[in-house]
């Protein structure tokens, strides 16, 4: 009788420390998110800023021109990598990429920052570590980093 009272207080710790740690990653998320908004009000508010649904933001500091691009085209951009701590610090990747928006070929947030990209357009695009890399570390990225793109479009390839 002993040992299945064990075992299911045992499963029971374990699914409360694991609510726990939801709850606190989402809490870490939604406070990236409130600095990300910070950084751009105090910074870039004459700028041109798209914010998604999810909160992912792109903030134009070059125009582009042509036909923007949607879920299902290819894109060919270049981009620097940095975390996010008040701004861009620590850069962890810099090059060029060709991906099918939409695929998964990226990150959420960068996938979902690019489209309305413009051909030419220069843009950070900044979003939580729940777009990013969530809980994995992944390179010089530690798990729970908020992330900023800057993403030079240029070409959409249909």
């Amino acid at each position: 009788m002993k040992k299945p009272l064990i075992l299911a207080m045992t499963a029971l710790s374990v699914a409360v420390v694991a609510a726990c740690t939801i709850d606190d990653k989402m809490n870490t998320c939604v406070k990236q998110e409130e600095s990300i908004e910070s950084f751009i009000a105090n910074h870039y508010a004459d700028s041109t800023v798209y914010v998604t649904d999810t909160g992912i933001s792109r903030i134009v500091m070059v125009h582009g021109n042509g036909p923007e691009a949607k879920k299902g085209d290819s894109v060919l951009f270049s981009y620097q990598g940095y975390n996010f701590k008040n701004g861009p610090s620590d850069q962890f990747a810099e090059g060029s990429f060709k991906a099918k928006l939409g695929s998964k070929d990226l990150v959420i947030g960068l996938d979902e920052g690019m489209v309305g990209m413009q051909p030419g357009e220069e843009a950070y695009i900044a979003f939580s570590a729940r777009y990013g890399f969530y809980d994995e570390s992944v390179g010089t990225v530690d798990p729970m980093t908020a992330l900023i793109y800057y993403v030079t479009l240029e070409d959409i390839l249909k």
